[in-house]
């Protein structure tokens, strides 16, 4: 299971301007986002009451009308990423009546945690961590692995790294034990999270996190 909650970054940056428009600007309410979460977009000084053609990467997406002021708000979910894409930069263009046309960007993640190589002898497999999107909440986030025993005790609490960028990834950690400790037969489970301390995590807790079940079949 994975959850990502709302955070207000500072605004994309512009992009580009169509020569002679006005100082319109274009930009979403944050710069990454969880796949399928709200993109909330923002457009302001278009051409008054003009409709708003929005395109996404090049390809028609949605459509506005600006206000007497020439502002706008658009809102819609975030593309779902490909199976084997963690994160995927897209860029929007808003078009008026009068042709000004701007473009901002943004990024969509999948909220990710998990291990390589994942098989092999408890007792000595040594495995590379790496997760993404646990920079969502805030940036560069230390990031926490949560040993929970099948007696479901937390038998260890490991600090991973800082979660680096603008989703908040660590690629790729040094070569480490996925067991650091003699671990008894039975259901693990790893909970990775933002947490220095260990609590079990639920659809309302407020940060990141995964849970992931690790199954030892031999001592």
């Amino acid at each position: 299971m994975r959850r990502g909650f709302a955070l207000l970054l500072p605004l994309a940056v512009t992009l580009a301007v169509a020569p002679g428009a006005s100082a319109a600007v274009l930009a979403t309410d944050r710069n990454c986002y969880q796949e399928v979460g709200d993109v909330v977009v923002n457009g302001t000084a278009f051409a008054p009451l003009s409709p708003i053609a929005i395109s996404q990467d090049a390809n028609p997406h949605r459509t506005a009308t600006a206000d007497a002021a020439g502002n706008f708000q658009g809102k819609f979910p975030a593309p779902e990423l490909a199976r084997n894409v963690r994160e995927q930069v897209f860029t929007l263009t808003a078009t008026d009546s009068a042709l000004n046309t701007i473009s901002t960007r943004y990024r969509a993640t999948k909220i990710f945690a998990d291990f390589t190589p994942d098989s092999g002898d408890p007792k000595t497999l040594q495995v590379r961590f790496s997760v993404n999107g646990f920079g969502l909440l805030r940036r560069h986030a230390s990031v926490y692995l949560h040993y929970v025993s099948p007696s479901g005790k937390v038998r260890r609490d490991v600090r991973l790294g800082t979660a680096v960028g603008t989703c908040g990834k660590i690629r790729r950690t040094r070569l480490r034990h996925l067991f650091p400790f003699p671990a008894e037969r039975g259901r693990w489970v790893l909970q990775f999270d933002t947490n220095k301390k260990y609590t079990r995590a639920t659809g309302k807790s407020p940060y990141i996190w995964v849970r992931k079940p690790v199954e030892i079949f031999s001592r």
